[in-house]
């Protein structure tokens, strides 16, 4: 199916097939065209041409030579995936994601874990201690 088809006119002339015949024609045109629109027309004209080309392109499809190495390329893909594609992946993840030695590493490297329990008990127990103080309601009796 030519996607060109559909946007034709009978009212115009053509040039056949003759795809450069057609540019040289309409190049003529720009030019006799005012200069301060002729970029303008130029710049349409190319737009068209960039665009039927690739139309041109997609209607005839993919070229034999694409397809053979799409079928290729998906072959090699289904060989590599079907042959243990399970325990190649569950390999690399055990050689290259140590995740609980990678967590050892990070606090090793970067907290003290006794400093930090040390500062959590000494601001838990000032906050506590002085809510507990504030909060102490002495009750003196006396006979």
């Amino acid at each position: 199916m030519n996607p060109i088809r559909k946007h034709t006119s009978t009212m115009f002339a053509s040039r056949g097939c003759d795809i450069d015949e057609a540019l040289v024609y309409a190049n003529d045109v720009i030019t006799a065209m005012p200069t301060e629109v002729q970029a303008h027309a130029m710049t349409a004209l190319m737009v068209f041409v960039n665009t039927a080309a690739n139309a041109f392109d997609q209607a005839r499809g993919p070229s034999p030579e694409k397809l053979i190495v799409v079928d290729l390329i998906r072959n090699e893909i289904e060989n590599w995936a079907s042959s243990n594609f399970d325990s190649r992946v569950e390999s690399w993840v055990e050689d290259n994601l140590d995740i609980s030695e990678k967590i050892q590493d990070h606090y090793n490297d970067n907290v003290d874990i006794d400093n930090s329990i040390v500062e959590w008990m000494n601001e838990y127990l000032e906050s506590h201690v002085s809510d507990a103080i504030n909060n102490i309601e002495l009750v003196v009796r006396a006979r």
